[in-house]
């Protein structure tokens, strides 16, 4: 069976994705250190597309770099919307909302996808490596834009309160 060939870490990072994805369902509060992990989960992982088979073109890196910074602005407008922090206790209280359960299910097939894709089609490998890299960068440009806005909300939430 070819998902038995699967690396266990893949099945781990679906495991956490889907808790983190089925919390936001309903409202809650957490850590602020821990709201910053997702997006860091997925940059690095957008970034891993990066340096990852390049097999000696510049196309997939640079496929990367625009699907990267054409994703920044969405990040930042869609953002970490529907959190209130509380600084002084280093908090955010999140609504619920669906919306990280689906992204994090979607990136995650849509990468799982490809790489499945890869190994069954070997003689794809460039055209998919391409697609992998706009993807990869997509998902750090995006995560990255997301990090700027919560940064921006951090910092108007001291002003509020200052």
């Amino acid at each position: 069976m070819i998902l038995s060939h699967v690396p266990l870490w893949v099945w781990l990072l679906l495991a956490y994705l889907v808790w983190q994805g089925s919390r936001a369902l309903s409202d809650h509060t957490v850590p602020l250190r821990r709201v910053a992990l997702v997006p860091i989960v997925f940059i690095l992982w957008g970034l891993s597309g990066l340096i990852s088979r390049s097999e000696g073109s510049m196309a997939p890196s640079l496929t990367w770099m625009v699907a990267a910074a054409s994703m920044i602005p969405a990040g930042y407008r869609i953002g970490p919307r529907h959190m209130t922090i509380d600084r002084a206790r280093a908090l955010v209280h999140r609504t619920a909302t669906p919306w990280p359960l689906v992204r994090n299910v979607s990136l995650f097939a849509a990468q799982f996808a490809i790489g499945m894709t890869i190994a069954m089609r070997p003689e794809e490998r460039f055209a998919l490596g391409l697609l992998r890299a706009a993807l990869s960068g997509a998902l750090a440009g995006y995560f990255l834009g997301w990090a700027l806005a919560f940064r921006r909300q951090y910092a108007a939430a001291g002003r509020m309160t200052a």
